[in-house]
């Protein structure tokens, strides 16, 4: 019985690797080339679906910074049309530029998820900061679900003191899944636990295809290892040298992330750095997509317009 307990405990675990990015193009500093830059880099991802690029929505005239830049970060599987188009809504209200990220292994052929690592996703979400810093003076992020664990990665940095995002919206973040068998994935035999179970792939096709269009609804069960190690990093991490002021809207109800991990964390800042708000009207059968047209589009022009109220009411 020791030898197996032994065995088992030495078995194979998923690493989250070296806390750095993944090795990167760094974007123009001139802001007039990025546009065809982002095309360029985009255009050598082989089956790429329509609208789910990384790109640029311009305030004013292509090139032109703003005073704000706003920056979405979205979710594991998802897309930029996950909660669109809250995103665009803030930024037309602020007179912001706006800048969509796409995190790697999505929006592309399912298999190409089953390859991403955490550094590839700290690489986008340091990307797409630094574009944000490239087409505005401060600079807004917006994350939902695992896009707000990236976020919350940024906040964490070292370099987030010495160079200071403005704000940051967090909307059902990921602490956690409701699943609560995705933790045994870090462990001992994780990746093979997983396989067995699933047989290899995880989630089911929507009735609805423009849900099929913005998400990956089937997924190789491999992808799920760095969403975890980024999960669990982000919890392990020091909270009390936050300083990146938050607003976070969660709901009660979530049936995919577990809300009582996002009081918890948020419990571990310091006081005054995050406001918390349910909401308790989103019409996602998941109670996890809280705004946008694909999932819930009546509570979308609320929260833009509270997003907007909070970041103006800020010094």
């Amino acid at each position: 019985m020791l030898l197996l307990a032994v065995l088992w405990w030495a078995g194979p675990r998923y690493a989250f690797g070296p806390e750095q990015p993944a090795p990167r193009p760094v974007p123009p500093t001139d802001v007039a080339q990025l546009d065809a830059w982002l095309a360029a880099q985009e255009a050598g991802q082989p089956g790429l679906r329509p609208g789910a690029a990384k790109g640029i929505v311009w305030h004013g005239a292509p090139g032109t910074r703003t005073r704000w830049a706003v920056v979405y970060l979205h979710g594991f599987t998802a897309t930029r049309a996950e909660t669109a188009p809250l995103a665009e809504q803030v930024a037309q209200a602020l007179g912001a530029n706006l800048f969509y990220t796409r995190l790697a292994g999505h929006g592309l052929p399912a298999d190409a998820l089953g390859r991403v690592t955490v550094q590839d996703w700290l690489a986008d979400a340091q990307e797409a900061l630094d574009i944000g810093r490239r087409i505005g003076d401060q600079v807004l992020v917006i994350g939902t679900s695992t896009g707000a664990t990236l976020g919350a990665w940024l906040a964490l940095r070292p370099d987030a003191v010495r160079e200071p995002v403005a704000a940051q919206v967090w909307i059902s973040p990921n602490f956690g899944p409701q699943d609560k068998r995705t933790e045994w994935l870090l462990g001992p035999w994780g990746s093979q636990i997983a396989y067995v179970i699933t047989g290899g792939t995880v989630g089911a096709p929507s009735e609805d295809e423009r849900i099929n269009a913005a998400w990956t609804r089937v997924y190789p069960v491999e992808a799920l290892l760095p969403m975890m190690a980024l999960v669990q990093r982000v919890r392990d991490a020091d909270w009390s040298r936050v300083r990146t002021p938050l607003l976070v809207f969660y709901s009660p109800a979530d049936r995919t992330v577990d809300p009582a991990l996002t009081q918890a964390m948020l419990a571990r800042l310091p006081p005054g750095v995050a406001t918390l708000e349910a909401v308790t009207d989103s019409t996602d059968t998941e109670q996890h997509v809280l705004a946008g047209a694909l999932r819930s589009p009546k509570t979308t022009e609320r929260l833009a317009r509270r997003i907007v109220d909070w970041v103006q009411q800020r010094p």
